[in-house]
Order: C-alpha cells, then sequence, then structure tokens
C-alpha cells in the first residue's frame, strides 16, 4: 500500500458560500486579523451516561468459586435492550484485612453469555452526571445470579489479593482489575445477552480474615 501523499485544500472567498467550512478561531498578529486552525477531540461512541458503583464489603472465599453458580457481582446488560451496550472504564479493589493470612487467592473477571431474567440482589449505581438529566444505566449490576443462567467466557482481567505481611494485619490500598481510563478503545463492551463476572478463582484459607471492596465506573452508548 502507498505512503500517504501531501495534499491542500484551497477555501473560495467565504463572502456568500455556501460550500464546506473550516473551523477556525481569529487572533490579531501585528495588523492582521488571521485564522488558526484547532482540533476538538471527539469520542468514538455516543455516550448516553457515566455511572459508578460500589459493592458491599466482601469476604475472600476459604473455597475457590466457579462464575457461573458463585461468585462476587454479575453485571450485565438485559436481552430485552437493544441499540445501546455498557463499557467498563476502570474497575478497582480495596483490600484490607484484620489478621494473618496464609494463601494467595486470585480475584478475576470473565465475559459471559446468558439466558433467563435477573432476580437477585441489585446494585444501584450513581449517576456520574447530573441525576436530572443523566438517563437510568441498562446496565445490570447483580451479587446474587439467581435468574441468569451463565455460560462463563474469556477472562478478561485478574488481580491477586495481596498477603498478610503481620501477625496484626495491614490495610493494603487498591489493586486495579480494570483500567482502561483515557483509552475509549480499550473500554470492556458488553452488549445485550452479555456480561462480566467478578469471582474469585483460587481458594483462601478457613475463616480468611481478608476483606475487599470492589467498585467500578463504566458508561452506556447508543449503538444503533
Amino acid at each position: 500500500m502507498a505512503g500517504p501523499i501531501p495534499s491542500k485544500i484551497i477555501y473560495p472567498v467565504d463572502s456568500g458560500n455556501s460550500g464546506p467550512k473550516a473551523r477556525t478561531q481569529t487572533k490579531v498578529v501585528g495588523a492582521d486579523i488571521v485564522h488558526e486552525h484547532f482540533f476538538i477531540e471527539s469520542r468514538q461512541a455516543l455516550v448516553l451516561g457515566v455511572y459508578a458503583a460500589t459493592l458491599p464489603q466482601q469476604s475472600v472465599q476459604a473455597s475457590a468459586q466457579n462464575g457461573t453458580a458463585t461468585g462476587f457481582l454479575w453485571a450485565h446488560v438485559p436481552v430485552a435492550i437493544s441499540g445501546k451496550a455498557s463499557r467498563i472504564r476502570v474497575a478497582w479493589l480495596s483490600h484490607n484485612a484484620a489478621a494473618l493470612a496464609a494463601s494467595t487467592p486470585r480475584i478475576i473477571a470473565n465475559r459471559f453469555t446468558f439466558t433467563g431474567t435477573a432476580s437477585g440482589a441489585s446494585v444501584t449505581p450513581a449517576k456520574v452526571g447530573p441525576s436530572a438529566t443523566t438517563p437510568t444505566s441498562i446496565f445490570d449490576l447483580r451479587t446474587a445470579v439467581t435468574g441468569l443462567t451463565v455460560t462463563l467466557g474469556a477472562a478478561v482481567a485478574s488481580s491477586s489479593v495481596p498477603a498478610i505481611i503481620t501477625a496484626a494485619g495491614l490495610s493494603f490500598g487498591e489493586t486495579p482489575l480494570l483500567d482502561n481510563r483515557g483509552e475509549e478503545d480499550r473500554f470492556l463492551s458488553v452488549a445485550p445477552g452479555e456480561g462480566v463476572v467478578v469471582w474469585q478463582d483460587l481458594a483462601g484459607t478457613t475463616t480468611d480474615p481478608r476483606r475487599f471492596t470492589l467498585s467500578l465506573v463504566w458508561d452506556d452508548i447508543d449503538t444503533a
């Protein structure tokens, strides 16, 4: 394929011209009024709203979960939705513990497809934009899989739960699960009939003292 070829556009006198126009801003330079070109960054998709949610504090499980019947969160777009999708921008875990623990469990996120209608415990998101003008999100967050028959898909992210390094316990701050801030083409997009499950695929210990809170930010977009 040939490389780019330098070219130019010549605009006619703009008085009375109804053809294409280039957007500029004017500035006085010496004795002249000059037109300065500028660039406006645009999104790749029409964003309908931006949302955030934080789950109740979760406990590291002694036994591994499977993501279909056991897990921490099933975030999905109902099959009945059309012409829209949700995109996870960032998700992170905030860790804490109160005693010694010896295992190294992992929190993982997988895509999934499903049938049915969710009826398990739900999480109500916050609207990042003005409440009066931001529509209700189509992204349905459930902490129980009740009502859904889930088919697990590929893993998209994971985060190890930090080990405890002192018997007195220690707060570990945050670890990322999904972090694509500023890179729109890397947002994890979820279409109707799809979802993302967050679960623990490696076992912890009996009466594991570690806890974490899952938080996430996403947007809804128009795909029609």
